[in-house]
Parts: structure tokens; C-alpha cells; sequence
């Protein structure tokens, strides 16, 4: 129930004018840096961070993640009007946007990537609230034997969705084994 109090608190204290025109100008900017191709949110924060310098720090961080969703939406615009994905998440709007954009239904298709947008973010925002202090004191019990086997399933991953022979990108994790054993053979009772 601590989590929901502190929803409803972060909520209040979103729910301010002035919070919200901080909303409404990070939206407007962060839609004009998504419609540039190629530049996307990260690159948008972190041109417009000077904006920030003095604010206070809650208007601050509302204002850099509004400019960086608004950029989220704004690569949505150029895929659906112009089949030009600005970044890596807005070529899967092009599949459906831009044939809706050539039928005459552009503007369906803008409000509903506009509308899937705010409810992915709104659901994520509240689940990643919800789960988050779970997720962590799970998390902190890892000891090494879990982060060993975190890293295996992660190599095993990576060397399974390769497209080369298996032998050939496991070389350095034999090589890294192998290494660390014999640096065990040359100076027992130490792991350097």
C-alpha cells in the first residue's frame, strides 16, 4: 500500500499548473526533436538539458521526460507521413502507418499511434511502480552462484543466436577459462 500512497503523492504533485505547462512544453519540444530524422529522444534530452539548469529539480526531470516521450511520439509522425523511420522504434509504425497515410487515413493513424503511446506509457509507468519493490529485493538476494548463472545464460544467448559456427564466438570464453585456471594452478589460494 506504500507504493499506491506514493503514486497518489507523485500525482498531486504533477497535478500543478505549472507542472503541467513544464508537460505541455517538453511534449511540443520533444515532438519537434522525435520529427528529425536520426536525432531521437536520448540526443534530444540531452540537447535541451540546458533548458534545466534552473529549474527546480521535480521540474526539471518532468520536463526532460516529457521531451524525450514527445520525441517517442514524434518519430511516429515522419514513419506515417513519409515512410521514414527517425529512429530504430518508429520503423514498425511504417508497416501500418504510412499505408493508412497513402489511403487518406493519416490522421487515424497519427491519433492512434499518439493514443497506443499514452497508454503504453501510463500502464508501464504504473506497472513499473507497483513491481518495482519486488523486482528489487528479489534482485539483492542474488549471490554469485545467481550472477554466475545470469552470465552463462546470457553467453549461451548470444553464442545460440549467432549465425556462426559455435566453436568460433565461444573462443574468448575458453580462452577467459582457461586463463583464470591457470592463474588459480600458479598462485593457490588466491583468485588473481
Amino acid at each position: 500500500m506504500e507504493a499506491f500512497g506514493l503514486l497518489v503523492y507523485g500525482f498531486s504533485v504533477l497535478l500543478t499548473w505549472k507542472i503541467l505547462a513544464l508537460m505541455m512544453v517538453g511534449l511540443v519540444l520533444g515532438i519537434f526533436v522525435g520529427v528529425l530524422p536520426g536525432l531521437g529522444g536520448p540526443n534530444g534530452v540531452a540537447i535541451l538539458l540546458p533548458l534545466t539548469f534552473t529549474m527546480d529539480p521535480t521540474s526539471a526531470i518532468v520536463m526532460l521526460s516529457c521531451i524525450y516521450w514527445g520525441a517517442l511520439f514524434g518519430g511516429a509522425i515522419t514513419s506515417i507521413l513519409f515512410n521514414i523511420p527517425g529512429e530504430a522504434w518508429s520503423v514498425a509504425t511504417t508497416f501500418d502507418g504510412y499505408p493508412m497515410a497513402q489511403q487518406g487515413k493519416a490522421a487515424e493513424a497519427l491519433t492512434a499511434a499518439f493514443t497506443s503511446s499514452f497508454i503504453g506509457s501510463l500502464v508501464a509507468v504504473l506497472l513499473i511502480t507497483f513491481l518495482a519493490p519486488g523486482i528489487a529485493s528479489f534482485a539483492l538476494r542474488f549471490g554469485p552462484p545467481e550472477f554466475f548463472a545470469v552470465y552463462l545464460l546470457t553467453f549461451c544467448s548470444f553464442v545460440g543466436l549467432g549465425r556462426e559456427e559455435s566453436t568460433r564466438p565461444s573462443s574468448p570464453w575458453h580462452w577467459a577459462c582457461c586463463s583464470r585456471a591457470w592463474a588459480w594452478t600458479r598462485s593457490p589460494g588466491s583468485c588473481a
